[in-house]
């Protein structure tokens, strides 16, 4: 009925003026130049059907459901202990990990080119040798600094190492956000359940019984049009969806921030730090609340300008405008800066018990201050720990694929390749999701453990060689020194007080 139009046929639905007013609104939009009429406007819907299927290739879904089950439960159950062994080999042979994920990236891009080259495309192929080339120059040329962030991904394990409970934390942070976000989608799902059958703003004509869009496709005649106060619900729904998942991620890295402070911190010969992520976790339940639902908020605000920057940038009124593309980069950037900074502003409040704006001024501060502003240069830590869950991630998807194919070989016979292939893809996935949820915590621990030296050394204080050697070298090589004394101290000049500090 819907699609023949039988149930907005009667006459308050109007049905002859809708389409002709669809009509229009579609050649208005033509004529603007947003779409050209097609020429089969008015074929049947039978020339319109160009998808065919082949029936040698059947594809039973029930039957790819119950193999793949069992496969996606035990990928995902191993994936935890992926993720769990990806840290102690960065904790064991960081500078080995670091540099297979250099080479592995050099060699994947080389092996483009190759490929191009051998099938006759020569541009391409090009491209891909000059990229390949530039980069395994820069490696070159950053050697010193990736060997120096494989110490830095070693030192800032023993910190997770030592308080294993900020991974169960996270993970019970992350499954406590679904007793609101299955609720609140299913109350989403419900209210689009309210509202009346009106005609299709899609159909432009009638042949017969069936309706027809203005590319001349077939289309139903009547639509399900929601109530007017949909849209305001699911719009609300859906910026308190994102403030809850933000919350989330806030109160991550507040336990984290607040863990890693009191593990720095924390007298020499401490070995026992038990109790420091339930401290730091009521902490952000409780005082610090309004903090994280702040940071959360100003972190949604940001969301939702980004989707509206996106949007902005797709309307078809905008496309190659200059002065558009233009306003979205310096907002691109500008949303870029209030995440960088409400992320160590999040990690002050969890160290000091700040509030969010007093913590984003005083770090702000205290990372000037000690000539760390060029922290963000370090995209390399982000860089080599993705690049190592998708390797593993990948190995692991070609292993189940292997494993499921001779599963699948004895339990069907037909399609068994197709079926084992498509749940090596699932797996891989499963498997870099788990990965990058590992990922996440590294650069958190290592953000926080970062900020702690940073209130070490404005104190003058070492608290922990191991990470003031390396973060140390890391400045040095960025800086500079101005004065290096006989007995191997550094002198660096203060641009906040004109004055000088050793090292």
């Amino acid at each position: 009925a819907m699609a023949s139009g039988a149930e907005c046929s009667a006459p308050g639905f109007h049905f002859a003026d809708v389409l002709a007013a669809n009509e229009q609104r579609y050649r208005a939009k033509a004529v603007r130049g947003d779409k050209s009429p097609p020429a089969g406007l008015g074929q049947s819907p039978a020339d319109a059907v160009t998808a065919k299927t082949d029936p040698t290739q059947r594809f039973d879904a029930k039957e790819f459901t119950n193999g793949a089950a069992p496969w996606l439960c035990v990928a995902l159950f191993a994936s935890f202990f992926l993720g769990l062994g990806m840290l102690t080999l960065f904790k064991m042979c960081a500078h080995t990990m670091v540099w297979t994920v250099v080479y592995v990236k050099v060699g994947v891009m080389a092996s483009l080119a190759v490929a191009f080259l051998a099938m006759g495309s020569l541009v391409p192929g090009i491209v891909f040798t000059l990229l390949t080339a530039l980069t395994a120059f820069c490696f070159y040329l950053w050697t010193d600094e990736l060997n120096l962030v494989a110490s830095l991904l070693s030192v800032s394990t023993q910190g997770l190492k030592d308080n294993p409970h900020i991974i169960t934390t996270t993970v019970g942070l992350s499954f406590g956000s679904l007793l609101y976000i299955f609720p609140a989608v299913a109350a989403v799902m419900w209210a689009f359940e309210n509202g009346t059958v009106a005609v299709s703003h899609q159909a432009v004509s009638k042949t017969g019984a069936q309706c027809l869009d203005f590319t001349g496709a077939a289309t139903d005649c009547c639509a399900w049009r929601v109530d007017n106060w949909v849209p305001f619900y699911t719009t609300l729904a859906s910026v308190s969806l994102i403030w809850v998942t933000s919350a989330c991620l806030e109160t991550r890295l507040y336990v984290i921030g607040g863990t890693m402070c009191q593990w720095y911190f924390a007298p020499v010969g401490t070995t026992e730090f038990s109790g420091l992520v339930r401290g730091s976790l009521r902490n952000a339940l409780g005082p610090s609340f309004g903090t994280i639902c702040f940071g959360s908020f100003v972190l949604t605000m940001v969301e939702l300008a980004k989707q509206a920057t996106e949007r902005m940038r797709r309307d078809e009124d905008n496309r190659g405008n200059v002065l558009v593309c233009l306003l979205s980069s310096c907002l691109e950037c500008l949303y870029a800066i209030i995440e960088y900074i409400s992320k160590f502003a999040t990690l002050q409040a969890a160290m000091t018990g700040a509030a969010f704006c007093d913590a984003a001024s005083s770090v702000t501060d205290l990372l000037t201050r000690n000539f760390l502003a060029a922290y963000g240069t370090y995209a390399f830590p982000g860089m080599i720990l993705q690049g190592t869950a998708l390797i593993l991630a990948g190995g692991f998807g070609v292993a189940v694929w292997l494993l499921s194919y001779a599963t699948f070989a004895v339990q069907v016979a037909a399609n068994a390749g197709l079926y084992a292939a498509l749940v090596g893809v699932l797996a891989g996935v499963v498997a870099f999701v788990v990965l990058m949820f590992f990922v996440m915590i590294m650069l958190n621990v290592v953000d926080a453990v970062f900020l702690c030296y940073a209130m070490d050394k404005d104190s003058n204080k070492i608290h922990h060689q191991e990470f003031h050697s390396v973060f140390e070298e890391v400045n040095r090589k960025q800086q500079g020194a101005v004065v290096q004394n006989p007995n191997g101290n550094v002198m660096y000049g203060n641009r906040t007080v004109g004055t000088y500090a050793a090292v």
